[in-house]
């Protein structure tokens, strides 16, 4: 019995030795890792990618960088083109100045050839004219940078306000960016918003399909957003505030090329609305696409629309357009007393949403054909185009008896007005869309009364018992169950 309880002692000393040896070795690795780490030359790569060629101060922000950090710090120039006058630096200045603009005769830089260029391990973005406190504090950022783990990039400030942390929220299928204001100064974020300096590592910035697009922080933030990367605001002082342009006159004219990069930026990135949300009850929007001097920004193929192949919605901007001439022609029907009712997808929108359905790409308006008269709009349309005092669009569709209202001669965004008369009990008209089988009778007891329901913000006449009308043009269940116009289920 003795013995056993030695055995037992023996063994549990030799278990607790070899938990020891363990321990021990997980905490020299440890240590090892960390002295690796520390004793690691972090390297980082200083580019200026943004400056205005009539105001700029890059030689000497190039020259202070060197005198503060010494002049092994790789510079690069990234510039949209050739500036005049030129500015000449040796190779000890700037290892290279990148264009990117296309030149018949010329060489083009592209996004591969700079990143590949780029042997660091970390890329910092300085706005022109940036000053560095001190060599310590610049270093000290980079350290920091180079060992957190929960952060894609570090926003500095270079300004004299602090940076503020916005949320951002972008929907690709809705061609939509939000931008939603908050009390925020530092922290992970979004969008980072101020006169700041990025620090990225190189690896992530070879990860962006866009990673010179100017305005720097919309692209780069646009693009984490995207794929729910984070920024962190770096709250110590590393910079002396940037001063303005030596020319007073330069700011408006900055202003103006900074307002065509954003518009530039978005058009490239798809971004064809952005609203700024302040608080729960207020927003603004401002639309990137097209307008009533331009096209509409889609096209058909076998009469189903561009964007929906490419996994998208209708663009906000030709929503916009719809909603502005579909409320137009309200007004102008109830000027003239005329018995209206939303048709087709359009009522099936009100009742899903009170809204356009985010796919459709016209709002369809039935009328009594023997109100025509009435309307001096339609009166005028006749057999030819008319463009009223307010600059829309009246024509008489070459298909078949009904018309189109477009949102001005040049922007093809439209509704469509079907006269309907009844015959024996029945609503019926004299033109048919062989593809669209909701294209169908139905009783006039649907518009004896008229009804109301909430449309585009206003309330506008609808057949009454909405959801039974909807149901004999679409089928069971068609409010619940919203459908592609190819038939696939949205859900």
């Amino acid at each position: 019995m003795k013995c056993f309880r030695k055995k037992k002692v023996v063994l549990c000393l030799l278990i607790c030795n070899i938990i020891f040896v363990i321990i021990l070795y997980c905490f020299l690795q440890t240590e090892k890792v960390i002295t690796d780490n520390v004793r690691k030359k972090i390297t980082y790569t200083v580019v200026i990618r943004e400056f205005e060629e009539f105001d700029h101060d890059v030689p000497q922000t190039v020259r202070h960088i060197h005198t503060v950090l010494g002049n092994d710090v790789p510079i690069f120039i990234v510039a949209d083109k050739l500036t005049y006058p030129r500015m000449n630096f040796s190779n000890s200045d700037v290892q290279s100045i990148f264009i990117l603009d296309f030149e018949m005769d010329g060489k083009i830089s592209t996004d591969t050839e700079i990143l590949n260029a780029i042997s660091s391990d970390l890329v910092i973005f300085l706005p022109d004219g940036t000053r560095i406190h001190n060599k310590s504090v610049f270093e000290r950022l980079i350290e920091d940078f180079f060992h957190s783990k929960f952060s894609q990039a570090f926003a500095v400030k270079t300004g004299n306000d602090n940076l503020r942390c916005t949320g951002m929220d972008i929907n690709l299928q809705r061609w939509r960016m939000k931008i939603t204001t908050f009390d925020g100064s530092e922290g992970h974020c979004d969008y980072i918003e101020g006169d700041q300096a990025i620090l990225i590592r190189t690896e992530t910035l070879s990860m962006l399909p866009s990673p010179w697009s100017v305005p720097l922080t919309w692209s780069i933030y646009l693009q984490f957003v995207v794929r729910r990367w984070k920024s962190f605001v770096y709250t110590p002082v590393v910079f002396v505030p940037r001063k303005g342009f030596k020319n007073p006159s330069s700011m408006k004219k900055f202003q103006h090329e900074k307002k065509k990069r954003e518009d530039s930026l978005l058009r490239k990135f798809k971004i064809k609305e952005v609203v700024y949300k302040t608080d729960a009850d207020h927003e603004k929007k401002f639309y990137y696409g097209c307008n009533r001097d331009s096209e509409q920004c889609y096209s058909l193929i076998n009469d189903i629309p561009d964007f929906l192949h490419r996994g998208k919605w209708t663009p906000p901007c030709c929503l916009k357009a719809l909603r502005e001439t579909a409320e137009y022609v309200f007004d102008i029907f109830s000027n003239y007393s005329m018995r209206y009712w939303l048709e087709g997808g359009s009522l099936l929108g009100a009742a899903r949403s009170g809204d356009i359905i985010p796919w459709d790409i016209s709002v369809d308006i039935g009328i009594y054909m023997e109100d025509i008269p009435k309307c001096q709009h339609l009166v005028k349309t006749g057999n030819y185009e008319f463009v009223d005092e307010k600059g829309f669009l009246w024509e008489k569709a070459e298909e078949g008896e009904f018309y189109r209202v477009f949102y001005s001669v040049t922007n093809r965004n439209y509704i469509q007005i079907f006269p309907f008369y009844s015959k024996n009990g029945i609503m019926t008209k004299d033109f048919w869309f062989k593809s669209h089988k909701q294209d169908v009778e139905f009783p006039e007891h649907f518009l004896k009364p008229l009804s109301t329901i909430a449309f585009i913000g206003k309330n506008v006449s609808a057949p009454n018992h909405v959801q039974e009308f909807l149901e004999l043009k679409f089928g069971q269940g068609a409010i619940d169950n919203p459908k592609y116009p190819n038939g696939v289920s949205v859900y």
